[in-house]
């Protein structure tokens, strides 16, 4: 049991040195991104699984660690719409609550930051319109998103897009 142990330890030592000579990979940043760096079909799946289950992403968003930074290894035009594929079901089920981690994040990347309070609000009296059927997915929902916003009043002067 021992040596078995210590042969995944050696491989993944190998495949994490191995992976550092590449560049940020299509999953964007996060724990995933950081332990699965090939541009492998599997090792991406994996990367965008192991980022949305821990949900870590939006952590190394906001602080700038886990391969995240300011200035974006995600272009910022990007940046809103891998987070929303990448959290998708979180950020549905706060949305519709109106409050939560992923759902103020998504406020801040839609340019909402200083008005979340009533991004969260419009958020949630307009689930409906935001996710019209069962089959919504991120690019419906975003583009859903923005006609909300335009069409607030308030939110259209604060959000910046």
């Amino acid at each position: 049991m021992m040596k078995r142990t210590l042969w995944t330890l050696a491989a993944a030592l190998v495949l994490s040195t191995a992976a550092q000579a590449s560049g940020q990979n299509d999953a964007g940043c996060g724990l995933g991104s950081m332990l699965f760096k090939e541009q492998k079909p599997v090792h991406q799946v994996l990367a965008a699984t192991t980022n949305g289950s821990l949900g870590n992403q939006t952590f190394g968003i906001t602080t700038g660690t886990l391969g995240c930074t300011s200035g974006g290894l995600i272009k910022s035009s990007k940046e809103r719409e891998v987070f929303v594929a990448t959290n998708f079901r979180a950020i549905e089920r706060e949305l519709a609550a109106g409050k939560g981690q992923y759902a103020s994040s998504l406020a801040s990347l839609s340019g909402c930051g200083a008005k979340s309070d009533e991004f969260l609000a419009v958020s949630k009296a307009k689930y409906e319109k935001l996710f019209p059927s069962a089959k919504t997915g991120a690019a419906e929902l975003l583009k859903n998103l923005d006609k909300e916003i335009a069409a607030d009043a308030s939110l259209s002067k604060a959000c910046v897009l």
